[in-house]
């Protein structure tokens, strides 16, 4: 399985600004803020698809027939509750 996208993103921020290494310092805070916020994004986009997917996999019987059986479930269990109060 291959998986592969773009995603591109863009932020903007007021930060104080002494020398150089304040500068390295701030680049590296935003960097780290917007790597969090993507990954979290990608987390929620590709697990929230794989449950997705697993989902729409596990029904293998079709629903017709699931609902056929439980209503004949259901007819047993009351039948042998009416069989079980006499």
């Amino acid at each position: 399985m291959d998986l592969g996208g773009n995603l591109t993103r863009q932020i903007e921020q007021d930060m104080p600004f002494d020398n150089d290494g304040s500068h390295i310092v701030n680049v590296g805070k935003l960097v780290e803020d917007m790597e969090l916020k993507m990954r979290n994004l990608l987390k929620e986009v590709y697990f929230g698809k794989a449950k997705d997917v697993v989902g729409d996999l596990r029904s293998i019987a079709p629903l017709s027939a699931t609902n056929r059986d439980r209503a004949a479930q259901r007819d047993m269990i009351s039948e042998w509750s009416k069989k079980g109060a006499q």
